[in-house]
């Protein structure tokens, strides 16, 4: 059932008015019913023209379809596979993005269509010799009427036609070709069976599309699905096959036609066209009444001596133009009258004109049709004294995030397919938008009683979750965290004993030389008097201390700094000890 039978069914028909009486003698007929549309895909154009035109429902639409998409998760146990599939929605295919337009779209027109477009790259077979030929490296002369292409084969170096049945698509199993394309709801029609409530959808293919095609668009025929070819051929409608489409609707009552949804929009035309008319109304009275117009004129002293008949008016405005264009120039001039001078003010009442509280009531109600509140545009919700308004947002929400996650499934799925990949269940953070401070402390107490007792009762990936956290993420960070730590107590023992080596090799030159060894034990208590006072002082002093001492005595030194490192360790320890126990 097409769109436009559709909307015979919806009550759009003109209602009867009898054009002999006044205007607004039905109450159920207004003003703003003689512009509205009389058929489904008028009214998506209409909701179009709502969607860019009104500032609120556009901040409404835009916050309210972004705000419940969520962080995605990943349910398998195969990391790699895991991976694959993350990269694949977030960076390939990007599908938050998806989500969000579709929800736009969803909103809008309260229908959404949206299907995978599969890579391929076409080939030309040769009727002589069968050889295939990269229909993009080539230039051909394409005939829509017969769907043949036709070429120079370099193979068998003539000249020949390709049919239909010379063309092969050959897929593209990369996963950053696949694109998935919203489809124009005014351009969808759809075959509805009501008893079992299938639906076959048609897509009717625009003009433009139609006439590139025919007149040889290459870039476009080259990644044309055939499909789309034999439709332009037939000059009929593109039929998609049976699950290659995904509907999204806003569901209606069940005596308007089920197939389709209804805008949320619709609600608001009335309410709408009343803006309008106000704020056109309000144009008119900023433009004639806010700035007055000035008319200056001699002032009447009294009844009896009027300045009118006893001066020259011709040479009075003469003189007062003059005297005006000296002002302009000098603020501080002063002129000097014989006679008083009036001003007479016309309109500059607009202020008091302006309907702008009128407008303010009306955005309100087109809002409030939308069943989003003012406090969600404009800030002012709080927990204290709308934790029921919040709550009912969530509920209401609550569909709509299914559809989400179920179209998100349906992409990943769609991806996996063309891939050959195995599919994995894939799902959205559950979305609160109430911060329920009790239920987290609640989860959090039964996790720190599972992990004293040694039985856990909640799993470390809902408490991540529950904070909004990546548990994959953080034991990668975890793990890297451990590996450097360890990393780096290698490094320090490497040079801990080169530092040694160094100082016993120093110590048997010196003793050589000198004819006495070094005392080990005067040489350890000298370095446990030195690290006693070091610790004692400040990072600079110290690293000052220190390189003296490496110049004056390298053993000494070498021994102050391994005594050094294991009294910092030491200390540490210590301190982490008393801050458990406490």
């Amino acid at each position: 059932m097409s769109g436009d039978d559709f909307t015979n069914e919806m009550s759009f028909n003109e209602p009867y008015i009898n054009y002999k009486a006044a205007m607004h003698t039905s109450p159920w007929y207004t003003q703003s019913q003689t512009f509205s549309p009389r058929r489904l895909k008028d009214l998506f154009r209409w909701c179009e023209f709502l969607y860019y035109n009104s500032t609120h429902i556009y901040a409404a639409l835009r916050k309210f379809g972004e705000y419940p998409i969520t962080e995605f998760t990943y349910e398998t146990e195969n990391n790699a596979l895991r991976d694959k599939h993350q990269y694949l929605l977030e960076k390939s295919v990007r599908a938050r993005e998806i989500l969000t337009l579709v929800t736009l779209d969803k909103y809008v027109y309260g229908n959404a269509f949206i299907s995978m477009y599969q890579p391929f790259i076409r080939y030309l077979k040769c009727p002589h010799c069968n050889t295939l030929t990269n229909i993009q490296n080539i230039d051909y002369k394409f005939n829509y009427r017969k769907l043949s292409f036709g070429y120079g084969c370099a193979n068998c170096s003539t000249y020949v036609v390709a049919t239909e049945e010379n063309i092969e698509d050959r897929k593209v199993t990369l996963g950053k070709k696949i694109n998935f394309i919203r489809w124009d709801p005014k351009l969808m029609d759809i075959d509805f069976n009501e008893i079992n409530e299938y639906s076959v959808y048609y897509y009717s293919i625009p003009k433009s599309m139609v006439l590139r095609v025919q007149n040889g668009h290459k870039t476009l025929i080259d990644s044309l699905p055939l499909g789309f070819l034999k439709a332009i051929q037939n000059n009929r409608q593109f039929r998609f096959n049976d699950g290659a489409i995904f509907h999204m609707k806003m569901g209606g009552p069940a005596g308007v036609g089920k197939q389709w949804g209804l805008p949320p929009l619709l609600s608001t035309l009335p309410m709408f066209y009343y803006t309008q008319v106000l704020r056109k109304a309000n144009e008119a009275i900023a433009l004639d009444h806010t700035v007055p117009f000035r008319v200056l004129h001699p002032a009447q002293a009294s009844n009896v001596a009027d300045p009118v008949s006893t001066i020259s008016l011709q040479e009075w405005k003469d003189r007062m133009k003059d005297e005006l264009r000296q002002w302009r120039r000098d603020p501080l001039h002063m002129m000097f009258a014989p006679i008083p001078v009036g001003v007479t003010q016309i309109g500059g009442q607009g202020r008091a004109l302006l309907t702008l509280g009128e407008v303010q009531e009306a955005e309100k109600g087109i809002v409030a049709a939308l069943g989003i509140p003012m406090e969600f545009l404009y800030g002012g919700l709080t927990r204290g004294g709308m934790e029921a308004t919040l709550r009912l947002i969530e509920n209401q929400l609550a569909t709509h995030i299914a559809d989400m996650k179920d179209l998100l499934q349906w992409i990943d799925d769609s991806c996996a397919k063309f891939l050959g990949w195995q599919k994995i269940k894939v799902d959205m953070v559950p979305f609160k938008l109430v911060d329920d401070i009790t239920t987290k402390s609640m989860i959090f107490q039964l996790y720190s009683m599972g992990l004293q007792s040694g039985t856990k009762i909640i799993s470390d990936t809902t408490i991540a979750e529950l904070h909004g956290l990546d548990l994959k993420k953080e034991e990668d960070r975890i793990r890297q965290e451990t590996l450097n730590a360890v990393r780096s107590q290698q490094e320090m023992q490497i040079e801990i004993q080169k530092l040694q080596n160094n100082s016993k090799v120093q110590s048997q030159q010196q003793a050589v030389q000198g004819g006495t060894p070094y005392n080990q034990q005067q040489v350890i208590s000298q370095a446990d008097d030195l690290v006693q006072q070091l610790m004692q002082m400040d990072y600079g002093t110290k690293k000052s201390q220190l390189h003296a001492l490496q110049v004056e005595d390298f053993v000494l030194y070498s021994v102050v700094i391994q005594r050094l490192e294991e009294a910092t360790k030491s200390q540490a320890s210590t301190s982490m000890s008393g801050g458990m126990g406490a």
